[in-house]
């Protein structure tokens, strides 16, 4: 069976998917999403939690204002960001709402940073993405990628082929896609940390839930000189809590994924018994005491690639900038990738008469592409290794970590927020293309 299209998306998470929705609205082209996965899971059980800025939040309002407000329904803003120590003392408390940037006509409140379910951005996704008429194909997983004089040819482990003039690579950290561009290229290396994040719904009136209070306000950044690691903590929508635990160990990717009901309960136990030994404050183990899910993923990361892509096969979000979650930037970048290439497309290669799009100056499209996310990923994406090495190096030395708080405190009372968070959330993707066109 062979599938002829204009368009071919490879990956169907949160940067594939939002491909195909800002194509659809700014390029008027449908695209056909091929995802590896055999089925769509959608459900509470699920993933983990990501946060949202104003970054890519104004890109999925581009798309349609309905989109926005879907997945401002199923997050919860964050009101202030704390660092403290995890015995619970409070290092600095910044105001979220600096992250939203002002317009002309005022400040939108949908752009507020928010937490929200993994599994329930994706679903919202993939609720619109299937509105628009657009197909998304699981069971498709790449095997061979050969480009022609239109375009490329894909194969599937199923034995489907499929055809179309433009092929994006938004398949993630570990890109098959990339592989077939680059193939001598590795892939990320392990960065010696080990993510165990879990989520917990805490029952009203519960002794978790009143230890729990004040974590409702917002995202919490704990380090802990005693356990030797760091977390991020932060609000979900229906009393739920996310928590992250940032553990340096060595390579162990046959552990990684989500942990069985068996191996949730262990863990779950082991931590909360690590972390009372240790001190922590109650507020920071609560989560731990029945939590939902716990998933454990090895960070792979490295810069950024210096070309994305090849012809007409183009690569996106992780596929091109595996990421570190320090400064919650790593979903937001894919989202900025995608409605940057759909503007460029809108503008550079129209819809003809015939329905097809005009590839005459595509070349220019993936140079003005590169020109301004390369940069944009690599800046952004090195500052959150900086902050993710400062947090680590805080959690094993009391003296760096003496300066690093009276670092945090000195910024938070001079700009309101880390300028790094500012620079991240503070971006308006629309003006970096109508600028580089206009050069």
């Amino acid at each position: 069976m062979s599938d002829a299209s204009q368009v071919a998306i490879v990956g169907a998470g949160i940067a594939g998917l939002t491909l195909a929705l800002a194509l659809s609205e700014h390029a008027h082209v449908t695209a056909t999403v091929y995802e590896q996965a055999r089925e769509y899971n959608e459900g509470a059980g699920t993933g983990g939690a990501i946060g949202l800025y104003a970054n890519g939040l104004s890109v999925l309002r581009g798309i349609g204002e309905g989109l926005l407000d879907d997945v401002c329904k199923v997050g919860l803003p964050y009101v202030y960001r704390r660092w403290l120590r995890h015995d619970g003392t409070e290092i600095a408390v910044a105001d979220e709402t600096l992250l939203v940037p002002p317009s002309a006509s005022g400040s939108d409140p949908r752009l507020h940073p928010i937490g929200i379910r993994r599994w329930q951005l994706q679903s919202t996704l993939m609720r619109h993405a299937r509105a628009r008429g657009i197909r998304v194909l699981f069971g498709k997983r790449l095997v061979h990628l050969a480009e022609d004089n239109d375009g490329a040819r894909l194969e599937f482990a199923d034995g489907s082929k499929a055809h179309a003039r433009l092929v994006f690579g938004a398949d993630g950290v570990k890109s098959n896609v990339r592989k077939f561009l680059f193939p001598d290229i590795p892939e990320p290396p392990y960065t010696g940390v080990t993510t165990l994040m879990c989520v917990s719904k805490i029952k009203d009136g519960s002794d978790e839930a009143n230890s729990l209070k004040l974590i409702k306000r917002g995202i919490h950044f704990v380090s802990s000189r005693s356990s030797k690691f760091h977390a991020c903590i932060y609000p979900l929508p229906d009393n739920e809590i996310n928590v992250q635990i940032y553990i340096p160990c060595e390579e162990q990717p046959e552990t990684w994924g989500k942990l069985t009901d068996e191996d949730t309960r262990s863990q779950s136990m082991a931590m909360l018994q690590r972390l009372r030994l240790d001190g922590w404050d109650e507020r920071f183990v609560a989560p731990w005491v029945n939590p939902s899910t716990v998933i454990r993923v090895g960070l792979r990361a490295r810069a950024p690639l210096d070309s994305w892509s090849r012809g007409r096969v183009v690569l996106l979000g992780d596929a091109a900038h595996p990421p570190v979650p320090y400064i919650g930037q790593g979903a937001m970048q894919a989202v900025e990738d995608a409605g940057v290439l759909a503007l460029l497309v809108k503008n550079l290669c129209p819809v003809m008469e015939n329905g097809q799009l005009n590839l005459l100056r595509f070349d220019r499209v993936l140079e003005l592409y590169e020109k301004i996310r390369v940069k944009r990923c690599t800046d952004v994406l090195a500052s959150s290794h900086a902050l993710g090495k400062m947090n680590q190096r805080r959690a094993e030395s009391w003296l760096y970590n003496f300066f690093y708080e009276l670092r945090i405190w000195l910024q938070v009372w001079w700009y309101g927020n880390l300028p790094v968070m500012l620079k991240g959330a503070c971006y308006n993707y629309t003006d970096e293309v109508m600028k580089a066109l206009l050069e």
